[in-house]
């Protein structure tokens, strides 16, 4: 998904690379990498002021974890540099439920995303992720109060770049 779900103001790409066989001993990861704020169709309407951004990942289906088996999870942050980027962002994640990851990206002070650059999650996970996923944002267009809005985004197939 590189536009916008109409109810939210930020483009959104999900891709996966699946996990390959592990070492042994090792556990097999999947990498999903989340990009926010890089909308190439010209569809997002900029500036877009932003709060925070949850991700509700549920796991594939037959994938959910037993509540005796923790998910190995990783996450990586990548983003420029600069004024009004948030400058610095807290990643929370939330394994409780054992059919879905809860990731939460909370910036120190508000972003303003702008179409000049994008922020980029990267998250190894243990458990497969599902085809869609829940995006919940609190966002604003230029001096607007930010609202939560909330829509789905597509998970994409992406060749392994590891």
């Amino acid at each position: 998904m590189t536009s916008p779900h109409p109810a939210l103001l930020l483009p959104y790409l999900l891709e996966h690379t699946p996990a390959t066989a592990a070492q042994p001993g090792g556990v097999a990861l999947h990498r999903v990498r989340l990009t926010v704020g890089d909308g190439p169709d010209g569809r997002t309407t900029w500036p877009v002021r932003c709060r925070g951004i949850t991700f509700d990942l549920p796991h594939a289906t037959g994938a959910s974890a037993t509540s005796d088996e923790p998910i190995v999870l990783r996450t990586r942050l990548d983003l420029p540099r600069g004024p009004g980027r948030g400058r610095q962002w807290l990643v929370e994640t939330t394994t409780t439920d054992p059919a879905a990851t809860l990731l939460t990206l909370t910036p120190a002070d508000p972003a303003l995303f702008d179409g000049t650059w994008a922020l980029t999650l990267t998250l190894d996970i243990s458990t497969p992720i599902g085809a869609e996923s829940r995006v919940t944002e609190d966002t604003a267009l230029g001096d607007d109060s930010p609202q939560r809005r909330a829509g789905n985004a597509h998970l994409t197939t992406a060749h392994d770049t590891r």
